[in-house]
């Protein structure tokens, strides 16, 4: 009878560790899959950021910009030479602003706005003061993607009609930790070249340093993009 139980023990005990080993073999096998999945996922966003950085150089330098931008002033140079003067200068800005800070993970809010503010005024002396930009920041010591709200401004002057009786209206403000950038809706009749990358390059390189995604909305006279506010600990 004592053998018996023992033996009754003993087959208990070994298909108990049995089914241990089994459960933990499924659990090894499970947390392996997401840790592989991770590391897919992880890989994927680095391909998507490095296309993102490589096209957003690319556009960045612009030099379609720079050339306008010579031909504007070339116009104002002999006309209003006070005015050439700030012109340069706010290029200048503009161009130190992209080699500084092209590298960078993060740029202070207030450091990106004061580039976007003279990014304006170039626009300005180009459209013939034309677009109008309203700001609303409440929190300027927060952080942003580099040049992320320059190229949403590009975005409403290259795809909208801009003119004398419909001048561009454009409401930069946060709201809930996301900075939105807001324009009024005038699509251009003639198709505009573009590439589409713009917003996708956005989206890839937010998401992959911050895991958040932008939001775009758009009404029937409205269009905005709405940027994730940082903080500075990526």
């Amino acid at each position: 009878m004592l053998i018996t139980a023992g033996v009754i023990i003993q087959n208990g005990f070994v298909s108990f560790l049995l089914a241990l080993l089994f459960i933990a073999f499924n659990e090894g096998a499970f947390l392996f899959n997401q840790w592989k999945q991770s590391l897919l996922e992880q890989e994927k966003l680095r391909q998507e950021n490095l296309v993102a950085r490589v096209e957003g150089l690319k556009k960045q330098l612009d030099p379609h910009f720079l050339f306008n931008s010579l031909s504007v002033l070339s116009g104002v140079v002999y006309q209003d030479p006070a005015l050439a003067d700030r012109y340069i200068s706010k290029l200048a800005q503009v161009y130190r602003y992209v080699l500084d800070h092209t590298e960078e993970k993060q740029v202070p809010l207030s450091a990106e706005m004061a580039v976007v503010e003279a990014y304006c005024f170039l626009l300005n002396v180009r459209f013939y003061n034309k677009i109008q930009m309203h700001l609303r920041i409440a929190t300027p010591s927060a952080q942003v993607l580099p040049l992320s709200i320059q190229l949403l401004v590009e975005n409403a002057v290259k795809h909208n009609y801009i003119s004398e009786d419909h001048p561009l209206s454009l409401s930069i403000y946060t709201q809930d930790q996301v900075i939105w950038v807001e324009n009024s809706l005038r699509r251009k009749t003639v198709k505009v070249h573009s590439s589409g990358i713009g917003l996708q390059n956005l989206e890839a390189r937010y998401r992959y340093f911050s895991g958040q995604s932008i939001r775009i909305e758009e009404t029937a006279d409205t269009f905005r993009v709405g940027l994730p506010l940082l903080n500075d600990s990526l």
